[in-house]
């Protein structure tokens, strides 16, 4: 008697073995859009440390010279000498305004007067249009009306920038940049204490320090996908996510949501298909 030839295994589908996993969804705090003041601030860090911290002000040299006991002149300054004083004064300003210590507290400051900016303010994209737009005219108008008048326009902002010296050590930068680390580090641990995963046939919301748990249907599941604000797209993908359950009354929003488009292309096709799984007892004891 003849025996009947044994069935090759059919290989399972890529589908059938990822169809238990889901879209796992975090929301940040805005405090990770400070990111650029952390590199920056090590950046200032190394170039401090490459420079000795060499903070001093090179324009209160002369006047420590004097205070530590180099004789005075006995006659007051002369008219003359008040104006050649005050014509060497602008290109000391200036070369103290270029001095690498100054340069690299004006960027520090600059960029986490930038990050505050965008955590403070949204900006939409309509927004960015009607601030962009008028910005962009007043500058043109500006320059025309120099170029016509045959003014100097950049005199008062250069003797405004040659005013600044900030300068820190690199003591302190490393400091904001260990800061900043550090709660970096607890913001990526301390997200397992709130968020959302979104399985075919449940949402699972996961809260809390034990990890409680609090399951929702997908049934007829709508979701929406909004860019709040323009600047923390572009530096991280973020965006705002909108889950309307049937359930529940109110729309789940979950803000700041890093790559939003990926998290929105994963979601649709995790939502295209509803998937009916028939669970046996062997399945039930296995987990």
């Amino acid at each position: 008697m003849a025996s009947d030839p044994k069935q090759a295994p059919t290989p399972e589908s890529p589908s059938a073995n990822h169809r238990d996993k889901g879209v796992v969804i975090f929301a940040y705090s805005k405090i990770i859009f400070m990111f650029p003041t952390m590199i920056v601030a090590l950046i200032c860090g190394i170039g401090m440390s490459l420079t000795h911290d060499q903070t001093s002000d090179p324009l209160a040299r002369p006047a420590e010279a004097q205070a530590s006991g180099a004789p005075a002149k006995a006659q007051a300054p002369r008219e003359g000498d008040r104006a050649a004083s005050t014509q060497a004064a602008a290109p000391d300003r200036h070369r103290r305004f270029t001095t690498p210590q100054n340069l690299l507290g004006i960027l520090f400051l600059t960029t986490f007067a930038f990050n505050l900016f965008i955590m403070g303010l949204e900006f939409p994209r309509f927004t960015i249009l009607g601030v962009l737009l008028p910005v962009l005219f007043v500058v043109f108008f500006f320059l025309w009306l120099g170029a016509y008048f045959d003014l100097d326009l950049m005199r008062p902002v250069r003797a405004i920038m040659d005013s600044i010296y900030v300068a820190s050590n690199a003591a302190f930068y490393y400091a904001v940049f260990l800061i900043m680390v550090v709660l970096f580090i607890i913001i990526y641990f301390t997200r397992y204490l709130d968020y959302w995963e979104i399985l075919p046939n449940e949402i699972l919301h996961h809260h809390g320090p034990l990890s409680d748990l609090e399951r929702l249907p997908t049934v007829n599941l709508k979701f929406d996908k909004e860019i709040p604000d323009v600047l923390e797209y572009l530096s991280l993908g973020a965006g705002r996510l909108v889950l309307h359950v049937t359930e529940e009354r109110k729309a789940i929003v979950l803000d700041n949501v890093l790559s939003i488009n990926s998290k929105e292309k994963a979601l649709q096709e995790l939502m295209s298909r509803l998937e009916v799984r028939v669970t046996t007892d062997q399945e039930v004891a296995e987990r």
